[in-house]
């Protein structure tokens, strides 16, 4: 997927303007964050690498051109992230702009069609979204894991009853959103999840799963809990599963929503490779997790970085192993094997394997711009987003309802395309602004 690396391009040259200039403002983010990933999701999308180029050549001429003695710049944000957790906060943040983006551009000429989602089997850059905007998710789910205390070790009622919470605050926003598409007759894939099925009750039910999945985790690490889940729904798709799901009739609410209620079992298995994810990350002694303890002769760098980025490497050599497994034992050819719409063990092995490399990156980036004291923070936009992510999320949907309700969008030139999805995106990240930065709200579920 070469259109992805401008995420890090994007971030990267914003981490080398911000060094010489004030890049605070939501107008000068949005032009060095949003708009280049914009423009290589439509317009520019048979054209990625003479941006990404573009883009390296003007961070390369920023970076030699900046004095390395620069003064650290303090970040005094209420609630900013930990210096050393800057990536995550990228990388949820790219991920949910990634999406936003999509969810319009879709519907515009602009759009390169080889990016929609599947009908069935197949791989495309809105397939990959869906199951990284959960592993993302499961990531900073993982922190609540990563160092438990005794206290904590037996707290599954009490878990349980805060799962119930979120559940319900995320299947309301699930039913705003039927009921908003449902009442202007919004056109509709019914494939894809189903007649009523949304992702927001995806991940409505996610919740109380994970806490039942978290009494267990003290014997059973989530990462072999994901993998025994995902082969065994692989198995139940292999007899006879599958089958229903692609070809029988909508006869009652159950089959009407066959795809969105039996890919949850996916889902679920992505999200619990997230936490498993998130505990890594998360863990304050990370010389003690298992990866590094396995190669003990690269566990005594001093650079949390550095083991960090010895364990995400190893566990992506590892995913992907088992992913390329996978893929030559089920039936299949030519990528014919990965199927979003059931989300198979084929796809629940290409999404992990995507986002830990993912998180490498941005990992490895963040290890030159903060591990050498220049000083970079996370950028404002990205907190705003990453503070309301699944409101925004609702916002972007609404949006693009209305949108396709006002305009032609199919019969749109390109011009009027990729202005409508930039003002668009200008919004949704301005209310995310608005809500952090003026009314200091953050949606918690």
């Amino acid at each position: 997927m070469p259109y992805l690396p401008s995420l890090q391009c994007s971030y990267l040259l914003w981490t080398c303007l911000r060094q010489k200039y004030n890049v605070e403002s939501h107008a000068a983010q949005f032009v060095v964050l949003i708009l280049p990933v914009l423009a290589c999701q439509t317009v520019l999308a048979d054209h990625v690498q003479s941006v990404n180029i573009a883009l390296l050549t003007a961070c390369t001429a920023l970076y030699l051109t900046t004095k390395t003695q620069a003064a650290k710049v303090e970040d005094s944000r209420n609630g900013s992230t930990s210096k050393f957790m800057n990536f995550l906060s990228v990388y949820r943040a790219t991920m949910m702009i990634m999406t936003c983006i999509a969810i319009l551009a879709v519907d515009f000429p602009i759009f390169p069609r080889r990016f929609a989602k599947v009908e069935t089997f197949g791989t495309s850059l809105m397939d990959i979204g869906v199951g990284s905007f959960v592993f993302s998710s499961g990531v900073v789910s993982g922190r609540a894991y990563a160092n438990p205390s005794q206290q904590q070790k037996n707290f599954f009622i009490t878990s349980f009853l805060s799962s119930l919470r979120s559940s319900f605050a995320l299947l309301t926003l699930g039913f705003i959103r039927l009921i908003s598409t449902k009442t202007v007759n919004y056109q509709e894939h019914n494939s894809e999840y189903g007649l009523h099925w949304n992702f927001f009750f995806t991940l409505g039910f996610l919740p109380p799963f994970t806490a039942i999945a978290a009494s267990l985790s003290q014997w059973i690490p989530f990462s072999v809990l994901a993998l025994s889940t995902a082969i065994g729904y692989q198995t139940i798709l292999a007899h006879g599963l599958q089958e229903w799901i692609l070809n029988a009739p909508r006869t009652d609410l159950l089959s009407a929503n066959k795809e969105g209620i039996c890919s949850f079992l996916g889902y679920f298995s992505i999200f619990l490779f997230g936490l498993d994810a998130g505990k890594l990350i998360f863990s304050q002694k990370l010389e003690h997790t298992r990866i590094l303890r396995l190669v003990k002769n690269h566990a005594k760098t001093k650079s949390k970085y550095g083991k960090l980025i010895i364990a995400l490497a190893f566990w992506s050599i590892v995913y992907f192993a088992l992913f390329t497994i996978f893929m030559s034992v089920i039936d299949g050819e030519g990528g014919q094997q990965i199927s979003r719409r059931i989300a198979n063990l084929p796809y629940i092995m290409w999404v992990i394997t995507f986002n830990f490399g993912f998180i490498l990156a941005f990992v490895i980036i963040d290890a030159e711009f903060i591990g050498n004291g220049s000083g970079t923070t996370v950028p404002k936009l990205f907190d705003a987003v990453n503070a309301n992510g699944l409101l925004l999320f609702l916002v972007a949907n609404l949006l693009t309802g209305i949108i396709n309700m006002s305009i032609r969008t199919l019969y749109a030139s390109y011009s009027v395309s990729f202005a409508v999805c930039a003002i668009y995106m200008f919004i949704v990240t301005k209310i995310g602004w608005f809500l952090l930065f003026n009314l200091k709200f953050r949606l918690k579920l």
